[in-house]
């Protein structure tokens, strides 16, 4: 029993060490969590600060830790990083093709897969609004390209969910990433944005390391050797 616990500790250990030891891809979005601030990114709706009541119309936003009280109709909730962090809110414009986010200058790698992804939030809205609500409609859009269109679930108001898109680079050294709101809705169309990502490894459905299985498998293979010298002793 003894030699059989020892091998499932091994195979738990090296499974936990290669995922330890193999770092994350880096985000090459600066500032894609929000949390340096209104910052390294533009956008053609009107920046707000972060006051009660500081909302008055659509096509404005604010970065916050909060949707609530900036407008008072929106849910209360915490950003998608860490729950207490700064996140982007929008008053959706009922303007196609406003562009709600659009990032600096990003370098990247000739003909390489990347995976530009967000974290959306419906934030409309409170029990007391008896208004209109719609679904968050953004498209994703690379060097003025669309890679997708990504329509988030209007029942989840107050869930953080992973909106994700892929771009191959082709010979194109770098990029302007932009979210593009499609929804002309005035009622509802509100959301919040958070962990915008540029980045060759998903953040909405990672992929677990090749090699972790690689040494689960050998430390599972390396229990059923136990088992069998342990019955062959037996016998």
């Amino acid at each position: 029993m003894k030699n059989i616990h020892f091998a499932w500790l091994l195979a738990a250990g090296l499974a936990f060490g290669t995922g330890v030891a193999s770092a994350a891809a880096p985000n090459l979005v600066v500032n894609g969590d929000f949390e340096g601030g209104n910052v390294n990114f533009t956008s053609s709706y009107n920046f707000t600060s972060y006051t009660p009541g500081g909302n008055t119309t659509e096509g404005q936003y604010t970065v916050s830790v909060n949707p609530y009280p900036w407008n008072s109709s929106f849910i209360s909730a915490g950003d998608h990083t860490s729950g207490s962090g700064l996140m982007f809110v929008g008053n959706g414009s009922p303007t196609d093709g406003a562009i709600v986010w659009q990032s600096s200058l990003i370098a990247v790698s000739t003909s390489t897969d990347y995976f530009f992804e967000a974290w959306v939030m419906n934030v409309c809205c409170t029990s007391a609004y008896t208004g209109a609500n719609s679904a968050s409609i953004l498209e994703f859009s690379i060097n003025d390209v669309s890679v997708g269109t990504k329509t988030t679930n209007l029942a989840n108001a107050g869930t953080w969910e992973g909106l994700s898109t892929s771009w191959n680079s082709g010979g194109a050294t770098t990029a302007i990433l932009k979210l593009i709101n499609r929804n002309t809705a005035a009622g509802g169309n509100d959301f919040a944005i958070d962990d915008i990502s540029l980045s060759i490894e998903s953040t909405v459905t990672p992929i677990p390391e090749p090699e972790i299985y690689a040494m689960v498998g050998m430390g599972l293979g390396l229990l059923g050797w136990v088992g069998r010298r342990r019955k062959q002793q037996a016998a």
